[in-house]
């Protein structure tokens, strides 16, 4: 007579197979997200270093070519970029002024410019117009819309010596001006999927050579010194 087969005991984890399998998947998740975060710095870093090379262009161009620049950034949730424009025209940049005392981009900044222009008395001058340029890769085929910060990036917060509170949606610009000089600036980059307040990178702009510090978090504009002005031997600590 044939015995029957057994049946196969089952038994459980040990502890040491428990332990190790946690820690696999800690491992793994860790990866993941430490992974996430460092493509989100790369990203980011890329950004601000062609940002770096579009204010050396147009710093660059407004002096050789003795042409009023500006660096248009567009902080729009779904597609923010970068254009570089120039003018012949005169410019006349003030402090809290919508477009910065040029001809606003958009339906909105040319509305609030009108009004502003309507309660003051006497003539004024026309205000420049910008145009696209095309250089060193800042050029659609198509468009001339400039070129993207990349995906998962975006502004936080840009300041300028004419928007000193700085601007968080919308547009916000950079002038230039023939003989080399432009305005201070902090350029305030991050990822989409940052959480934290002080994530990201600054460029911080010096006015006197248009060079750009990159740093880490978010940092505000460099302070003027008391009489106004920064030393040339400031401005060579970038």
């Amino acid at each position: 007579m044939i015995a029957p087969p057994r049946k196969a005991e089952s038994r459980g984890l040990t502890l040491i197979e428990l332990l190790v399998t946690i820690g696999l998947i800690a491992v793994v998740t860790s990866a993941v997200v430490f992974g996430t975060g460092a493509v989100g710095a790369s990203r980011v870093r890329g950004a601000a270093t062609m940002i770096a090379g579009a204010i050396r262009i147009a710093f660059t161009r407004a002096s050789a070519m003795s042409r009023p620049g500006r660096i248009t950034l567009v902080m729009s949730k779904e597609d923010p970029r970068v254009v570089i424009e120039e003018t012949s025209d005169t410019l006349l940049v003030k402090k809290d002024d919508t477009a910065g005392g040029a001809e606003g981009a958009t339906p909105e900044e040319r509305e609030a410019i009108a009004q502003a222009e309507r309660i003051l008395k006497g003539p004024r001058a026309p205000r420049p117009r910008f145009s696209p340029i095309k250089a060193f890769g800042f050029d659609q085929p198509d468009t001339g819309d400039g070129r993207p910060l990349g995906k998962g990036v975006e502004f936080r917060k840009v300041e300028t010596d004419h928007s000193p509170d700085g601007e968080t949606e919308g547009r916000a610009y950079l002038y230039f001006w023939p003989g080399g000089r432009t305005e201070r600036a902090a350029i305030q980059l991050r990822a989409t999927s940052s959480t934290r307040p002080d994530d990201g990178l600054t460029l911080l702009v010096s006015p006197l050579t248009g060079k750009v510090r990159i740093v880490q978090g978010a940092k505000s504009m460099d302070p003027l010194r008391e009489d106004g002005t920064e030393s040339d031997r400031e401005d060579r600590a970038f």
